[in-house]
């Protein structure tokens, strides 16, 4: 008897299995704009793919001491600049999330999150007043004509012209996820839905450091200042091993 009173009440939902469709967008302050298809699986489970995009969010530049030897670094300038970075961050992740309602428009969601949270760093050597270092091109053309570099174990960083670019991976590829929320991703009676939710992902604590696409150690650099920064993203990383969500969606029921 009751397997059959479950299957009849399953047959009265007023969602059948993959006979509905909704489209939505949404906006987040931690994870940008995305787009999401979703379909009611029954009244209770709805199933939600979507892809979130966020490219170019910026931040204020900042000088950055690379922990030149100051007696090399003064060959190529006269003093010791900074190195001035400007960074960007950037996200790409799909979601498969599914949302549980166990009544009314309250829901639980879980899922998985793919993709990656990356920070651009543009950067250049400055002087004092945060311009564009200017070598002594007299004394480059005496020590081979080379811009100043900085050793990485048995890696080098090369600073053409004294600007370079660096990329900086933060969290694992895969990254669960959990929340809750109001609202449907597919209206019920309607065409138009609105959801709210709140969550947090898992990313874990790994990263990785990029120049130019060749993957950098920075823990074995003989220099201070990148050995220090190896430790500043250490630590940082304890601290967004849950990154968080708040998104906002208005959804489009097709059929």
């Amino acid at each position: 008897m009751c397997l059959m009173t479950a299957v009849a009440a399953f047959s009265q939902n007023d969602f059948k299995a993959f006979d509905n469709l909704g489209v939505g967008l949404k906006v987040s302050p931690f994870l940008g704009y995305g787009l999401e298809a979703a379909t009611g699986i029954n009244n209770k489970l709805i199933l939600r793919l979507g892809l979130n995009l966020t490219n170019g969010i910026n931040f204020n530049e900042f000088n950055m001491d690379l922990g030149f030897d100051e007696d090399y670094i003064l060959d190529y300038f006269g003093y010791v600049p900074v190195f001035r970075a400007k960074p960007t961050l950037k996200f790409t992740h799909c979601n498969l999330l599914l949302d549980y309602h166990p009544g009314g428009i309250f829901h639980i969601t879980g899922g998985f999150f793919i993709g990656a949270l990356r920070v651009g760093v543009n950067g250049y050597l400055a002087d004092a007043r945060n311009n564009n270092a200017i070598s002594k091109a007299t004394l480059l053309e005496e020590i081979g004509g080379e811009w100043p570099s900085l050793d990485i174990g048995e890696q080098t960083i090369t600073i053409p012209e004294g600007k370079t670019s660096l990329d900086f991976g933060l969290g694992n590829a895969i990254k669960p996820y959990l929340g809750i929320g109001v609202g449907r991703a597919v209206a019920k009676n309607k065409k138009l839905a609105f959801k709210f939710e709140l969550g947090a992902m898992y990313q874990g604590n790994s990263f990785y450091i990029k120049q130019n696409g060749v993957l950098l150690d920075l823990s074995k650099s003989t220099e201070g200042g990148l050995r220090e920064l190896h430790d500043d993203i250490v630590e940082y990383t304890k601290y967004v091993r849950f990154w968080p969500q708040m998104n906002f969606q208005l959804s489009y029921r097709i059929f």
